[in-house]
């Protein structure tokens, strides 16, 4: 045989040999991936949108404690709505409110709290989460005053009334739970009554009642209602309409009988009425003016002055 030939197959097997081998050492390789080295930092915690039982989620890792408390501070004391906790980092993400997980145990009145069954509108919480390696000095000093300190070095200082931890192992959050608009500055005018306006906790929407005020005015019910954009009525502006729809020997009647009792909720299906302008699908808008308008059957249907007999209406501001 050629010597040449022979060499050139010999190099031709081993490179096969070696091709196989490896593919086989990649086949049989673990590849999940390299665990950290050393702690990620705690971090980006994140609070659910429009629920007062919120699903919180956070970066870094797995913990051993979450906590909220109502207002601006993390700290162990009676302004505690939620303590929760686990030992060796097993809490993990996400965590609904008032949820337990799985053999976590809910430390809340231990630390002289109080658990409420969901969170409040328009109120604040620090919602804060910690890691194994310092909730024994948590522990120790109850009442001190937990922040974060992204600046540390090591994970903790205590510092008079305050312990300070680093963000390999502490994060936090204060936020104002406002999942929906407020209402504010209502001023009411008219003849036919005074008009109040609610805002609600469960929707954009807000809740309207009335007061007939008119001497000669004995029925508490309307013919009809509206909101318009703006601090005045103008039917371009209009976002919502109804009007009672009743027919009388064989005849049609829009406005002309009392049938809308107080309260409603804005936009909500009324009884013996036609809508003429649908209510938006979102409700009111927040940053916004708006102008609410009620009239009696006896309304002339034009007038939209203070003085318009059987016709009142008001404005107010959201946020």
């Amino acid at each position: 045989m050629n010597t040449k030939n022979y060499l050139t197959r010999l190099f031709i097997l081993l490179l096969g040999i070696m091709i196989i081998t490896v593919f086989i050492s990649c086949e049989n390789t673990d590849d999940t991936l390299a665990p950290y080295v050393g702690s990620p930092n705690v971090s980006g915690l994140q609070i659910e949108a429009k629920s007062y039982t919120p699903k919180i989620t956070w970066i870094g890792g797995y913990i051993t404690v979450l906590g909220i408390n109502r207002g601006s501070k993390a700290v162990l004391d009676n302004s505690l709505v939620w303590l929760i906790y686990k030992s060796g980092n097993d809490i993990h993400y996400p965590v609904q409110y008032g949820q337990l997980p799985n053999g976590v145990e809910d430390l809340t009145s231990q630390y002289g709290g109080s658990s409420i069954s969901e969170l409040i509108e328009d109120s604040t919480y620090t919602i804060w989460v910690i890691k194994e390696d310092v909730w024994n000095v948590i522990t120790t000093n109850p009442g001190k005053i937990i922040t974060l300190d992204n600046a540390l070095t090591q994970k903790y200082l205590i510092a008079g009334d305050t312990i300070k931890l680093s963000a390999s192992v502490h994060t936090q959050k204060t936020q104002n739970l406002d999942n929906y608009l407020n209402i504010y500055e209502i001023a009411t005018f008219g003849r036919l009554g005074t008009i109040g306006i609610e805002q609600t906790n469960t929707s954009n929407d807000p809740k309207i009642s009335w007061t007939i005020t008119q001497p000669e005015v004995t029925d508490t019910l309307i013919a009809a209602i509206g909101i318009a954009d703006g601090s005045q009525y103008s039917s371009s502006a209009s976002i919502w309409e109804a009007y009672s729809e009743v027919t009388q020997n064989d005849t049609l009647f829009f406005g002309k009988h009392n049938v809308i009792p107080s309260p409603l909720i804005a936009g909500q299906n009324l009884s013996d009425t036609k809508v003429f302008v649908e209510y938006p699908l979102d409700g009111l808008e927040r940053n916004k003016t708006y102008y609410i308008w009620i009239a009696n059957k006896n309304w002339d249907g034009v007038g939209r002055l203070r003085s318009t007999p059987f016709y009142a209406y008001a404005t107010f501001k959201t946020r």
